[in-house]
């Protein structure tokens, strides 16, 4: 069977009607399901589909935007979140991302990790186009390609440390070169407790095989939204050493929305998100270690 070569397509917009805000609104949202409905499948077999004229570095950069947008509409109010956002990621790096509350950094974190999708712009990710995936078809991306560590763990209560883990194991694409659980549990420091349920574990513990599960998918991409929030400092510093030595064992690359500024000192890069736009990147040439940082 011969191998499908991915082709890379422009779609050229239209002129959109930019003196009436709400006319402009509608024509991009139909302008939008339309090419989704066009290019999902495609997308998913490999083609590079660009709304904005923008070809993804894959070999250098994760995650790239191009002038993503993100609104929401409540009857006639329309409320701007995301207002036009360019980024690109880089491979194997630990990403903080830090932002006021309202900023849009959890919105910024939920459109690329295809939790959410965008109003505009580009969202490549593993070259694949987010802002042009069905619902359907960013499932399946989310379910093969990236892990979730969420502040609330979600872990089933009915289940083992290592059946919870199982979970994630069997959501895999990847067979080859992927992470035996018994070597996740060392890594998390939990190989004794692989049979204990999620009542018999203290919260950093169920955070801790929340990332066992997150792993277990062998994810090109690891996404923690406020992974340490409801930890206190002892439980939140392993948890962070945890995902630092992830990311120098396996390459994988590491993104985290948090409240606590003193944590973007373990980033390899920091994002400062400010009234919906990217106001500052910072790189760490020498970051910290988590049992380093401040943490009040």
């Amino acid at each position: 069977m011969t191998e499908k070569i991915p082709e890379f397509v422009v779609i050229n917009k239209p002129t959109f009607n930019e003196s009436d805000e709400f006319k402009e609104l509608k024509q991009k949202i139909k302008f939008q399901k339309q090419q989704t409905s066009k290019f999902s499948k495609k997308i998913l077999l490999g083609d590079i589909v660009t709304t904005t004229d923008n070809k993804p570095d894959t070999d250098k950069y994760v995650i790239e935007l191009f002038g993503v947008r993100k609104w929401y509409q409540t009857g006639d109010i329309l409320t701007p979140v995301l207002r036009g956002v360019d980024l690109k990621i880089e491979k194997g790096k630990f990403i903080v991302i830090l932002g006021p509350s309202g900023s849009g950094k959890t919105t910024l974190l939920n459109t690329i990790s295809g939790l959410d999708k965008s109003s505009e712009g580009d969202i490549f990710v593993l070259g694949n186009n987010l802002s042009l995936l069905k619902d359907s078809h960013l499932t399946k991306f989310r379910r093969e390609n990236v892990g979730f560590i969420f502040q609330q763990y979600n872990l089933l209560s009915n289940l083992t440390a290592k059946e919870n883990a199982e979970v994630g194991e069997n959501l895999s694409k990847r067979k080859e070169n992927k992470m035996s659980l018994v070597d996740i549990f060392k890594t998390i420091g939990m190989e004794d407790q692989m049979n204990k349920y999620p009542h018999q574990m203290s919260g950093g513990q169920q955070q801790r095989v929340s990332i066992a599960r997150a792993l277990a998918k062998s994810p090109e991409i690891l996404f923690g939204d406020e992974p340490t929030g409801a930890l206190d400092e002892e439980m939140g510093r392993r948890v962070l050493e945890i995902l630092v030595d992830i990311k120098n064992k396996y390459k994988t690359t590491i993104i985290i929305v948090t409240h606590n500024p003193n944590i973007s000192e373990i980033g390899d890069t920091v994002i400062h998100v400010k009234n919906g736009l990217i106001d500052d990147i910072r790189n760490n040439a020498n970051p910290k270690k988590p049992s380093d940082i401040d943490w009040s």
